[in-house]
């Protein structure tokens, strides 16, 4: 099975996983807007819960919670980032607050966070302590992302995005009982977070006027004076490798180690390829 074959297959679990979720709330416009929220996701942070938990040797369904909590979660920041940012698109469609207003939306949130909270508390109190403190570190990172200075960067993007990459390595090491690799793999979903952002913002660089960027990617537009690729192609290696490092650390299956190795190439040349400019460049970052 190739990396996206097991996307798939897991795309299709957690898609049930989050049905069956908003199915069961009982407040008919909490259950409305949670649906609209989650809807249509990649649901890449859910299945690294999967990929890791089974690269452990747990069991899928284990990680049930833990994956459906990591998408509950990333759902809600992305709706809360829309307000912030004003964004009245987001996959293609009208964000949620562009349709339920926003003060509806924070109320929603409100809801949805300490749900999927609860939720990763079965899995006992530490793994509860780290997702509350990565919480908090993605909120420190959106005000880095709105007020922070293009010297601090990598710390945004650490902050803002590689704290929900880190989340899902992080409960895979409680849903498989494999906490004796937890250091290891939050390091690994930190710079496999990290690796994603620059990508992404690099693309933002690539395809958006100057005076049209925003955030972390306006950061790096200014930090580099406009001169982005060369800069993303070194840190792009760095961070791999730094991710790579961790993932040799860890006992897994044999037959998960190369999907292991093979997620930041492959989350970089989804993003590449879905901005049309996969063949510009994907050859020099691989």
């Amino acid at each position: 099975m190739d990396l996206i074959e097991f996307w798939k297959r897991s795309r299709e679990t957690i898609d049930d996983l989050v049905s069956k979720f908003v199915d069961g709330v009982k407040e008919w416009e909490i259950m409305e807007m949670s649906k609209y929220v989650m809807k249509d996701g990649k649901r890449f942070r859910g299945t690294l819960v999967f990929l890791f938990n089974e690269a452990l040797g747990g069991n899928e369904k284990d990680a049930y919670n833990a994956a459906l909590a990591t998408e509950i979660l990333h759902s809600a920041s992305l709706a809360l980032d829309d307000i912030v940012d004003y964004d009245v698109t987001r996959r293609g469609m009208r964000s949620a607050w562009a349709i339920y207003t926003n003060r509806r939306v924070i109320f929603v949130s409100n809801f949805l966070i300490p749900t999927a909270l609860k939720m990763i508390s079965e899995y006992g109190k530490e793994a509860l302590d780290i997702s509350v403190d990565l919480w908090k570190d993605t909120a420190a990172g959106a005000l880095k992302d709105i007020y922070g200075n293009n010297q601090e960067y990598l710390l945004t993007i650490e902050l803002k995005t590689a704290s929900l990459f880190k989340l899902p390595t992080m409960l895979a090491s409680f849903s498989s009982r494999r906490t004796d690799n937890l250091d290891h793999l939050m390091e690994a979903g930190k710079y496999l977070g990290m690796v994603y952002q620059i990508i992404d913002d690099y693309v933002d660089c690539v395809k958006l006027d100057p005076s049209n960027l925003g955030g972390s990617a306006r950061q790096l537009f200014e930090l580099t004076s406009g001169r982005v690729e060369s800069y993303v192609k070194i840190e792009y290696s760095k961070l791999k490798e730094k991710y790579l490092l961790n993932i040799n650390s860890i006992q897994v299956n044999d037959e998960y180690m190369d999907l292991l190795k093979a997620l930041p190439d492959f989350l970089g040349a989804g993003l590449l390829s879905e901005a049309g400019i996969k063949n510009k460049i994907l050859l020099d970052f691989v």
